[in-house]
């Protein structure tokens, strides 16, 4: 546990680099690039960790960074990770640091979640001294995007020898400056789901003679909500969204063919074995009864996210210290999904929000819009965090 003039230091040296951490907030921010496409961001990651004297690997997992601080009579190492991918969406926002990449935006905080770990590395170089572990960090591609750059960095041995893990990120459903955390299922799963439904395709004036995709896809989409309602315990959260529906090629034909896509996330590792037989049944069920034959894809994603109720307990303490009771809240689980949870697999550890909701700056849209902005006002204080990990023991 650090001391209390450990905390302020941790805290001063924190503040000093509010606004190098802002500065490189902003230039990831006008510069994002899409899954496992980061050239640019880790050349420039890279050349900031090798000023402050970390030996730095690169190209791992495609674009990916691993950087080590050595520190003298050390043998336990901390690890930390920031994704580095941005999103396939036009920002809306009005700002000298826009997104000068027409399509691609820092919508999901990515750009902050980078800039709070720089941040934290230049607080540990100064504190080095005070460190009892080896400090590792993470710089990861590919987070938005399946399979993810978790499962390659872990390939490429960024986990060996690592004994915890953390990561962080930003939420704009918190206050800014509160940090949200539980132990245990804290993610979904996020799997994917593909059918085809093949009928027989003809004249619109003529159905009889057909065999209605479409209409077949509309019993089908009902049918799988009650799946949730109806053949899941309740008290295991699942949510199943069919979001994307294609099939017809004019007004007055009955096409062939209909695709329907969407994802099923759930908490419950028993619920999302049982998801895939589930849903074929129910569509198999559905085509058989309308002479039509189907194909059917359940593509695993991301598994669920459980946070170690240790290192929680451990992260909790430290913001505690640092900004005081009221600055941590222990939140409700999250349907969304994040490829973090494949290090929590393989070592101790936890993800950690921190809020960045604030509705007088126009902070107060979800992840993933197109007018996403965040408090940069918090920023320090998530470096602030990490360097403390780092210092403790």
């Amino acid at each position: 546990m650090p001391s209390k003039e450990i905390i302020r230091s941790i805290l001063s040296h924190a503040r000093d680099a509010q606004g190098y951490i802002v500065k490189m907030r902003r230039d990831f921010h006008k510069y994002p690039e899409l899954s496992f496409n980061e050239v640019r961001t880790s050349e420039v990651i890279a050349a900031e960790l090798r000023q402050l004297g970390f030996n730095v690997q690169t190209g791992i997992g495609k674009t990916g960074i691993v950087a080590y601080l050595p520190v003298d009579n050390a043998t336990r190492t901390v690890a930390f990770r920031a994704d580095m991918d941005a999103l396939p969406i036009e920002e809306e926002n009005d700002l000298d640091y826009k997104s000068s990449h027409e399509g691609i935006f820092h919508a999901c905080g990515h750009d902050a979640n980078m800039a709070m770990l720089l941040g934290a590395a230049r607080i540990i170089v100064s504190l080095k001294d005070l460190l009892k572990r080896h400090v590792r960090f993470l710089f990861q591609p590919g987070e938005e995007q399946p399979p993810g750059g978790a499962i390659y960095l872990i390939e490429q041995g960024a986990l060996h020898g690592v004994d915890e893990i953390y990561g962080l990120h930003i939420d704009p459903t918190l206050p800014s400056s509160v940090f949200g955390l539980r132990s245990g299922a804290t993610m979904a799963s996020t799997d994917r789901i593909i059918i085809t439904i093949h009928g027989k395709g003809g004249h619109s004036a003529t159905p009889h003679l057909c065999v209605d995709p479409i209409v077949i896809a509309a019993e089908i989409i009902l049918a799988i909500q009650t799946i949730v309602s109806r053949k899941l315990n309740p008290l295991s959260p699942c949510v199943i969204s069919l979001c994307q529906i294609s099939g017809g090629t004019a007004f007055n034909v009955i096409p062939g063919r209909v695709k329907i896509l969407g994802t099923a996330r759930t908490l419950d590792d028993n619920v999302r074995n049982a998801l895939p037989s589930l849903l074929e049944d129910t569509i198999k069920g559905i085509t058989s009864y309308n002479n039509a034959s189907y194909e059917f894809e359940y593509l695993g994603g991301y598994p669920v996210l459980y946070n170690h109720e240790e290192q929680v307990d451990f992260v909790r303490g430290r913001i505690k210290e640092l900004f005081g009771d009221d600055a941590v809240k222990n939140i409700d689980p999250i349907l969304g999904g994040e490829d973090f949870s494949y290090y929590l697999e393989k070592t101790n550890g936890a993800f950690v929000f921190l809020g960045s909701g604030n509705r007088e700056k126009g902070a107060n849209q979800p992840l993933h819009s197109p007018q996403f902005l965040i408090d940069e006002d918090i920023l320090y204080k998530g470096s602030a965090l990490l360097a403390s990990i780092a210092c403790s023991s």
